[in-house]
């Protein structure tokens, strides 16, 4: 299959049950905070009925782009932001909007971005070594961070972002072996360092250190520990009539994981609107209830249609007061 073939047959990952635990509504007012190729997005947009709004933010340009010409047929029931979720809140003011029914957070990349070699997420095509989901920012591009940063500070970020194995190791063989500018050259030296010992595990060594670069080049743990309080204090607050909004995130590997599973278990959140404003237009707490005790993960069925779904980890929360 071409890269091309590849990339149109990307599938959204647990979307019945994404929508089962969002309980999209007809007219309801939703977001879809990583709107990447648009099958979240295009699923909940009919759900929601001309009467409805969808807002669809994402951080790669690119991929908000193909999302916008996919919903088109849509027309206003949908609005396209290009920014970060950590940024949610301001978002949302933007959109004049101070309660959604449901957020929708997909952390997982897609196959559109895995499958394109000059964005540099996949070693198993060759490219710039960039990373960034957003180029058109001034952040450190993946190539820049490895080539740069000292041997010490460079450990520390592929233990704390990919929980890389032989970390001090790779670090030493990286920096043997700098200039480092494309995806095979890193993806060799860790395969020296590691030997065969991915034919063991059925996964190549460097996926968790291509992991790793990724979440530092674009900030992903930070972003999601910033975006959950704001998105809880956003739902909409239970009443005789409402149940509640709800919040559903899906993430691929267990740092991102237990970042949404300690946040849900907290009994509430406080407000973190910018000190900056002269009021405070949201609730100051939100208490969630959790709706699945254990996490959902994707069927055989669904992994053998779409292998890069095995990895996919579902949580979801019902705000209650």
């Amino acid at each position: 299959m071409t890269v091309m073939a590849q990339a149109k047959t990307h599938q959204p990952v647990l979307l019945e049950e994404a929508l089962a635990f969002l309980r999209v509504k007809e007219g309801g007012t939703y977001v879809d905070g990583t709107a990447g190729g648009g099958g979240h997005s295009e699923a909940i947009a009919k759900a929601i009925g001309p009467k409805g709004h969808l807002v669809c933010i994402d951080q790669d340009l690119e991929a908000l782009n193909r999302t916008r010409t996919r919903l088109a047929p849509f027309g206003r029931r949908v609005s396209f932001v290009h920014d970060n979720f950590r940024n949610l809140k301001n978002v949302m003011r933007t959109q004049e909007l101070m309660s959604i029914d449901g957020i929708l957070l997909d952390l997982g990349i897609s196959s559109i971005q895995l499958d394109s070699g000059e964005r540099g997420f996949s070693f198993n095509l060759d490219g710039p070594l960039d990373m960034r989901l957003d180029r058109s920012s001034d952040d450190l591009t993946a190539a820049e961070i490895i080539n740069t940063t000292d041997e010490n500070s460079l450990i520390q970020i592929l233990r704390d972002n990919g929980e890389v194995q032989n970390a001090r190791r790779i670090v030493k063989a990286i920096i043997a072996s700098r200039p480092i500018y494309t995806t095979k050259e890193i993806a060799r030296v860790v395969e020296q360092v590691t030997g065969n010992a991915w034919d063991r595990k059925k996964k190549h060594p460097a996926t968790t250190v291509f992991l790793a670069l990724r979440s530092i080049v674009n900030g992903e743990l930070d972003s999601l520990r910033n975006v959950l309080p704001q998105a809880y204090g956003l739902l909409g607050k239970p009443t005789k009539s409402y149940e509640g909004g709800h919040i559903v995130v899906l993430s691929f590997h267990s740092l991102e994981d237990r970042i949404v599973k300690q946040s849900f278990a907290l009994e509430s959140t406080n407000c973190i609107c910018p000190k900056t404003l002269p009021l405070c237009r949201c609730e100051h707490k939100a208490t969630l209830k959790k709706l699945n005790k254990k996490a959902i993960r994707p069927t055989e069925s669904e992994i053998a249609k779409n292998p890069r779904a095995r990895s996919a980890i579902l949580r979801a929360a019902q705000r209650i007061r």
